[in-house]
């Protein structure tokens, strides 16, 4: 591990020395950078509706992994989604140590012959993103104003809000400023920029037949246990018993997951028996919004699915810990989505 951050520290180093020459842009064309997974890509997008109206005249170019692909594939405000398995970000090693610089230097060949006018690094470490930027010639690179990406960027932004969606327009506010548009006066808070999603045609239909499918007819609540990393994640057996006590108050359980969860999710939905079902690894992101949609209540871990649940308008309870629910917390009204630590 050690080795591995020596090495990669030195060729950081040795890129913010080589000289990268600039490219011409053929048009006003802003380029976004956000590697990241469900919740992240979610705290986006009240920032990109606000961006949209400040550069009307901007062709804006999100590039998110193929995993995050349906948060944003129907999103009004952007005009092209491009996708990359930036490497840190699909949860896989990769083949050997080199093959993060050789994809960078491949993608930013791809980049460089786009001559994009500015790109906005959007996680604030992202060094590799922002290296990308730099080696593909991009005039313009903004981005948080972070020990591991301020070598690579023209313009430096210091951050000061809490949550991740303030951050996010705090960011792209000042992209609107440094490209001549401006930004609005208004605050932001969940009630003017709240969190969105955007449905699919037949989602709907879908996940109505899945919860016929798994005899889930009334009302229901959701509980998600799972969570992309293990420390977030609360006992199986403290589930089973808020489980009882739904089934107790006259709910049914829909349990969803990942396929990666399916093991955890079926020994929660034997332990509370009768009133409760697994979704687990059976829907598609379109179609857990609309599972999520109809439910009258979901909880679960800090986790991306929460987010989700948030953003089509269905009370939630999140648990937290150790992340800081003062910067990844829902984005809503603090009444009906609530947070334990």
């Amino acid at each position: 591990m050690l080795m591995r951050q020596f090495a990669r520290s030195a060729l950081c180093r040795l890129a913010t020395a080589w000289p990268a020459a600039p490219t011409t842009p053929a048009r006003p064309e802003l380029l976004l950078i956000r590697p990241d997974h469900l919740g992240d890509v979610l705290f986006l997008l009240p920032g990109l509706e606000r961006l949209r109206r400040m550069l009307p005249e901007f062709w804006v170019a999100l590039m998110v992994g193929p995993w995050s692909h349906p948060i944003v594939a129907r999103d009004p405000h952007v005009d092209e989604i491009l996708t990359f398995p930036f490497p840190g970000f699909t949860r896989e090693r990769p083949p050997n140590p080199l093959a993060p610089y050789l994809e960078l230097r491949r993608l930013a060949s791809r980049l460089r012959r786009r001559a994009p006018l500015a790109a906005v690094i959007l996680r604030d470490d992202h060094w590799w993103g922002a290296w990308l930027a730099r080696a593909a010639g991009i005039p313009i690179r903004i981005g948080a104003d972070h020990p591991a990406v301020r070598p690579h960027l023209t313009h430096p932004v210091r951050l000061t809000r809490s949550h991740w969606v303030e951050r996010n327009c705090e960011l792209l506010d000042a992209t609107a400023r440094l490209l001549g548009g401006r930004p609005p006066a208004t605050a932001v808070d969940p009630r003017c920029a709240p969190l969105r999603w955007y449905p699919w045609p037949d989602a709907q239909l879908e996940a109505r037949r899945l919860l016929d499918e798994a005899g889930a007819g009334g009302s229901y609540a959701v509980i998600h246990p799972g969570a992309g990393v293990p420390v977030k994640r609360w006992p199986a057996q403290r589930w089973i018993a808020v489980g009882h006590q739904l089934v107790a108050d006259g709910l049914q359980v829909v349990l969803t997951g990942g396929p990666d969860e399916r093991e955890l999710v079926e020994t929660i939905r034997q332990g509370i028996g009768e009133g409760a079902v697994s979704l687990a690894a059976r829907t598609t992101l379109p179609v857990l919004a609309e599972v999520l949609r109809g439910a009258r209540l979901v909880i679960g871990p800090d986790a991306g699915p929460l987010h989700l649940a948030v953003a089509v308008g269905t009370p939630t309870l999140h648990l937290f810990g150790p992340s800081q629910p003062e910067h990844y917390g829902p984005w809503g009204d603090h009444r009906k989505h609530r947070v334990l630590e």
